[in-house]
This record gives structure tokens, C-alpha cells and sequence, in this order.
């Protein structure tokens, strides 16, 4: 009997060593999918505003404020990502996106305004490499209060606005989804959330 049970699970090692190698390569293209929350901070007060149309195009206006939930102030990276898009078709609701997932964003802005910063490579049916959006920072560290070039520091509470254009032009879209993310400075994700916006196309 013993000699059994040492067969199994000299055979079930491999297996679980495979397994682990296989997850650990996997999670490097896996993006969260479901909304991320912390206790050590509140996102509250959020508003979505369209301003008066320009000559330019539409605009959105995103508000809402941080509120420190520990006694000990915080180094934040913040992004807020505008877009005009369908939900991702994986087999699950509860499946990340991935890099195979087919790309359904099909209008795109950020802050901070560097979009390179969520461009992936993706390969289609072909083999050809093409480029796709996913709303998941490559650099973390780009997410840095503009007005002093470091991460945001929340002490009390911030209070951080931003506004996004929609150009007008062929095949208009105005956005219908706000994702925030909230990161630690060591670079952890401690807050995703998607927001919808009244979706409009011309």
C-alpha cells in the first residue's frame, strides 16, 4: 500500500510542477476582470459630466474623491481610462481578458494621456502580430500626480478630476465605459472598477 501511494505521487509531482510553470507564464498576459477593492481607501462621490460640445467634439468630465481609511498617509499610482467598447467575450464572466481574447475596444483614452502605455501585442488567426488595447498599464509607474511628478499622495482625502475628448469624425463614438485603477507604490492593484456611461453613437 505504501508503495502505491509513493507511485502516485511520484507521478502527480511532474503534473503539479507543470501546472504551476504553465499558471506563472499565463498570468503575465491575464488582465482582472472583476472590480478590485481595499480597505485602506474609498472611492466615493463619483460623477460623470458631459460638457457643452466645442467645435472639436464632446466632452466627458470624470470626478470623484479618495478618502484615506488608515491612520498613515498613502503613495497612490492613479489611471482613469475613457472608452468606447463591447464587453470581452471570454467563456466566463468570471475569466480575465487575456491577450487571446478578441479586441472590443473601439475607442480609447487615458490618463495619464500616454496610450502606448496600454498597447499589447496580440497575434491574429494568421500569425501576424497586430496591436490591441487592454486597459491594463505596462508602466505602473506613469501613473504619477502631474503636478509634482511623483506618485499621488493621499493624506486625508483627493479629490482628482480629469476630462476626456471625443472628437467628432467618421464613425463617432462617445464613451460608454470609465475604468479607474488604483495601485500601491509598491505596484499592487488595489482598485478596479468599471463604470458605465449612457452610451451614444452618431
Amino acid at each position: 500500500m505504501k508503495r502505491i501511494l509513493t507511485l502516485i505521487i511520484i507521478m502527480l509531482f511532474p503534473v503539479v510542477g507543470f501546472s504551476q510553470g504553465e499558471q506563472s507564464q499565463k498570468d503575465k498576459t491575464i488582465f482582472p476582470v472583476q472590480a478590485v477593492t481595499t480597505k485602506l481607501f474609498t472611492v466615493k462621490n463619483i460623477s460623470f459630466n458631459k460638457l457643452i460640445p466645442n467645435s472639436e467634439g464632446e466632452v466627458l468630465e470624470v470626478e470623484f474623491e479618495v478618502e484615506n481609511g488608515i491612520n498613515a498617509p498613502q503613495n497612490l499610482y492613479i489611471f482613469v481610462i475613457a472608452s468606447y467598447e463591447s464587453s470581452y467575450k471570454t467563456k466566463s464572466s468570471f475569466e480575465s481578458p487575456s491577450l487571446e481574447d478578441p479586441n472590443e475596444i473601439k475607442f480609447i483614452k487615458a490618463f495619464p494621456e500616454d496610450l502606448s502605455n496600454f498597447e499589447y501585442s496580440q497575434k491574429d488567426k494568421s500569425g501576424a502580430e497586430k496591436k490591441v488595447y487592454i486597459k491594463y498599464p505596462k508602466n505602473i509607474k506613469a501613473g504619477v500626480d502631474p503636478k509634482t511628478g511623483k506618485p499621488y499622495l493621499l493624506e486625508e482625502s483627493i479629490i482628482f478630476r480629469t476630462k476626456f475628448l471625443s472628437q467628432y469624425r467618421k464613425n463617432y463614438y462617445f464613451f460608454n465605459e470609465i475604468t479607474v485603477l488604483i495601485f500601491d507604490e509598491g505596484e499592487n492593484l488595489l482598485y478596479r472598477q468599471v463604470f458605465k456611461v449612457k452610451e451614444k453613437k452618431r
